[in-house]
């Protein structure tokens, strides 16, 4: 099983290490995988996948308002400031 998001298809990274000469070797920086159960299924999923189906899943069930929604609340919260 290779080491990638399923969701989002990140894997690792390569770069260097530096020496205190500044000599360059090669190195591997991991993806953050996570193992999550959804569905009855085991997914790899990295970290920002996670989170963004948290938030995903807080949007879909009203827990938490898009910037549309928090606009519209502002603006009629305005106005019955002005009717009083």
């Amino acid at each position: 099983m290779s080491r990638t998001c399923i969701l989002t298809g990140k894997r690792a990274n390569v770069a260097n290490n530096r020496s205190h000469s500044n000599q360059a070797t090669k190195r591997t920086q991991g993806v953050n995988l996570q193992v999550r159960h959804i569905g009855g299924t085991r997914l790899r999923l990295s970290a920002e996948a996670v989170k963004s189906l948290i938030k995903m899943h807080a949007l879909q069930s009203g827990e938490l308002l898009t910037k549309r929604q928090k606009k519209l609340a502002k603006t009629a919260a305005r106005k019955a400031k002005v009717a009083k």
